[in-house]
């Protein structure tokens, strides 16, 4: 349920000014979590695996052309649009206090970097898109991730009131009307058709957070 969150990421709009807003009333919460998230995590090494896959590996080419398509970008818009979508943005911000926005602009710019193709010096490298997922998922210390969300949980009661209201039933509603929803359905089904590992994105989020 909770990977929905992350979709959420892939249609907001124009950056948050400032940094993310979306505060918790203690400073606590999801959001100083991510950015925790954030720096330790090997960020440099990930971006130079993205970007050599970028531009020699066809399937993540394929995958990068149709998340920069027409296409997409008409299915983002018709998910951005629905009425579901938008009270996940208003839950996610005052309820759960994290600025999905913001973090999708960050992604984006990562993903449309636009010297990344022409780069002279890059090593080919191979595997398709799934293998740059294993590649960049390996370089990501999930157990710490984990230890550091359980300490939260048990210490912040941001936190614990933000893992409450993830698992309620107004929650839960929101996150079953988008899985319905036609664009949803056919963005994911387009992706899976391309090489991408849902499943396993899912699976990471998954062990993280439970």
């Amino acid at each position: 349920m909770k990977i929905l969150a992350l979709v959420a990421l892939l249609a907001c709009g124009a950056f948050a000014a400032g940094g993310p807003q979306c505060q918790a009333p203690n400073g606590g919460g999801l959001q100083p979590i991510l950015e925790e998230f954030i720096s330790m995590s090997p960020i440099q090494k990930i971006l130079e695996l993205l970007f050599t896959s970028m531009t020699s590996d066809p399937e993540t080419q394929a995958v990068m052309e149709y998340l920069s398509s027409f296409e997409f970008h008409q299915i983002l818009i018709m998910f951005q649009n629905r009425p579901e979508f938008k009270s996940l943005l208003d839950f996610a911000c005052n309820d759960l206090y994290i600025d999905v926005a913001y973090y999708f602009n960050v992604l984006a710019f990562i993903f449309g970097f636009p010297e990344a193709r022409a780069h002279p010096r890059v090593i080919a490298r191979g595997g398709g898109f799934h293998g740059l997922l294993r590649e960049i998922l390996d370089l990501i210390p999930l157990d710490d991730l984990k230890a550091l969300w359980d300490e939260k949980l048990a210490t912040d009661c941001c936190v614990q009131l933000t893992f409450k209201k993830m698992n309620s039933d107004e929650f839960r509603s929101i996150v079953n009307a988008l899985k319905g929803n036609d664009a949803y359905i056919d963005m994911n089904e387009h992706l899976r058709g391309l090489g991408v590992d849902v499943d396993l994105i899912i699976d990471t989020i998954n062990r993280i957070f439970h």
